[in-house]
């Protein structure tokens, strides 16, 4: 497992892994994922309106997601998917997950790929800068940073390019504080420009950068350039969800976890 700084995780809110899926794996992580998005590209054909492209979603979404914890694709991993949940638990994501919530059994929550529409939407259609914390407003924030600044994260989230990605753009520490006056002015006035004191994360294809989730951040630009980004995230959980899990997600194919 890579070394990590959890002092600086937990002061910063985020923090960038070098080599999360092991480049000896890449190539096979990529090709499962692929294979994949032909399965649910031909789903979304299946399911379009009369209205709809005949691509359905994936012609008109501006960041079309595959999930693999729900169906449908949750039924289509098999012996040659397998890689696509397997990567999950490569020690230097699931590990350096266990790590930085400080609990050994901690069990991936969410598992879906972000991917690249066919046409370049820029940066006029995303949401601007946010924090993820859902339902929006169902509780005060201040709360829910102060807990994070006394015990830690509860969940922990997850960007890991298949292809270089420097899309996401973090504001350090901002994660156990309220916004600023001039982070609410931005926010309000330039919702889909860079803010003042972010940074970039500029990953090269493997690398994988893990966050607390009401860190604010900005996902820059939708455009037709190849994206092929993970995106889920793990949880202080019981070693039974953690099992069950395995057994759904594994039926009928060879042990992933």
């Amino acid at each position: 497992m890579s070394s990590i700084d959890r002092d600086r995780f937990l002061e910063e809110g985020y923090l960038v892994v070098k080599n999360a899926v092991p480049p000896d794996k890449l190539e096979q992580v990529r090709t499962a994922y692929e294979t994949l998005v032909d399965r649910q590209r031909e789903i979304w054909s299946a399911e379009r309106g009369p209205d709809d492209p005949p691509g359905g979603h994936w012609e008109a979404g501006r960041q079309p997601r595959l999930s693999l914890s729900t169906p449908p694709l949750v039924h289509q991993i098999d012996t040659e998917t397998a890689p696509a949940v397997e990567v999950w638990l490569e020690e230097n994501i699931r590990g350096v997950s266990a790590a930085l919530l400080d609990e050994p059994t901690a069990a991936v929550t969410q598992m879906m790929m972000m991917c690249s529409p066919v046409r370049d939407y820029g940066t006029a259609h995303n949401q601007g800068w946010h924090r993820d914390v859902y339902p929006p407003f169902s509780a005060p924030i201040q709360a829910y940073t102060e807990s994070i600044a006394e015990s830690g994260p509860r969940y922990m989230q997850w960007n890991v390019p298949l292809y270089d990605d420097d899309v996401l753009w973090v504001m350090p520490g901002s994660h156990r504080r309220l916004n600023t006056a001039e982070e609410k002015r931005h926010q309000r006035d330039r919702p889909e420009e860079p803010m003042p004191g972010a940074v970039q994360t500029r990953l090269k294809g493997g690398d994988g950068v893990c966050y607390i989730t009401p860190i604010l951040h900005w996902g820059s630009r939708y455009d037709a350039k190849i994206r092929r980004t993970l995106h889920g995230g793990f949880s202080l959980s019981t070693q039974q969800h953690h099992l069950a899990y395995a057994e759904l997600l594994t039926a009928g194919t060879r042990q992933a976890f």
